[in-house]
């Protein structure tokens, strides 16, 4: 008997942490396209790589390899790429539209919502 109830717990578990990935259309964010553009994997790329480069240096810094002058001047450099690279990522993405009238859209983050929903599927709020 204990194993019975032991199985139907696994198999709720399963099918519940398992529905996203049989239904996944309806997690997706719907404000993103399909589609990657290859500028996005560049920029991002960069962004990594800046950050990374950040990290490294504070380290360095931190371990007593650089001078004052010579991480402020580092970081100044890193911080500047990193900002410019930011505001590429942002022209890229697409501007939200605003919602047509009489359509239901979360009161918490606008997110355009279906008439049976009963939770953003963008940031779980209750509606």
């Amino acid at each position: 008997m204990e194993i019975l109830i032991i199985l139907a717990l696994v198999v709720i578990v399963v099918l519940i942490v398992g529905y996203p990935l049989i239904n996944p259309e309806r997690y997706r964010d719907q404000g993103v396209r399909q589609e990657t553009l290859p500028e996005y994997d560049d920029l991002y790329g960069a962004r990594e790589n800046v950050f990374d480069a950040l990290r490294d240096l504070q380290f360095e810094f931190a371990t007593g390899k650089l001078s004052t002058g010579d991480y402020e001047q580092l970081k100044a450099r890193y911080e500047v790429q990193a900002a410019d690279i930011l505001q590429q990522i942002d022209a890229l993405k697409p501007k939200k539209a605003k919602p047509v009238q009489g359509a239901r859209t979360c009161p918490r983050c606008n997110s355009a919502m279906s008439a049976q929903d009963k939770f953003c599927t963008k940031c779980g709020t209750k509606l």
